[in-house]
């Protein structure tokens, strides 16, 4: 049986009741990956569930997965080339955080929303000083990270930075 959550008034708005109880029957039928209890969205619907106990939820189910899954690929692999494989990886993703400010990534055009360069320049710097062993992170400050939107050059393409922050997620998840 689905995980019931709270419902918001008829006036309000929630996630589709329908979506979020069919996605955590296959959560609980073993058939969902970390990265898509990560990135899986709900419609918004007038009397929906509560939108934060659900994220809430799905902040614990992609953690259970993440585990599960870090530890098959670690018996697997065996400690050493799993350790060797997360800093392999770690390592691209110190490529783009060593460009300058600003050209971290694409750039929107014209009209183009997108996220506001220097708040994701400044979640960038946190990022690196946590690979580097300068900073503490947490895997829910990136969960919970929100920039401002701005538009054309003052704005990275929204696309491009939840794809990296979404690798940097899978990363921190296999070390912790």
């Amino acid at each position: 049986m689905p995980h019931t959550f709270s419902r918001v008034s008829k006036l309000a708005r929630g996630y589709q009741v329908g979506q979020v109880d069919a996605f955590f029957t296959r959560v609980l039928g073993l058939r969902v990956s970390s990265k898509e209890a990560r990135t899986i969205g709900f419609d918004l619907v007038h009397g929906g569930y509560q939108v934060e106990d659900v994220d809430a939820a799905l902040d614990r189910v992609e953690d259970d997965l993440a585990r599960t899954e870090r530890d098959l690929v670690r018996g697997q692999m065996g400690e050493r080339r799993f350790g060797s494989l997360v800093t392999s990886e770690a390592q691209v993703l110190r490529g783009r955080l060593a460009r300058p400010h600003g050209d971290r990534f694409a750039r929107c055009g014209g009209w183009t929303g997108g996220y506001d360069v220097g708040q994701v320049d400044e979640l960038c710097d946190l990022v690196a000083d946590y690979f580097d062993g300068d900073q503490a992170l947490s895997v829910d400050a990136l969960r919970g990270a929100v920039f401002s939107t701005r538009r054309g050059s003052r704005a990275y393409s929204e696309s491009s930075v939840d794809a990296f922050l979404d690798r940097v997620v899978t990363v921190m998840t296999k070390v912790t």
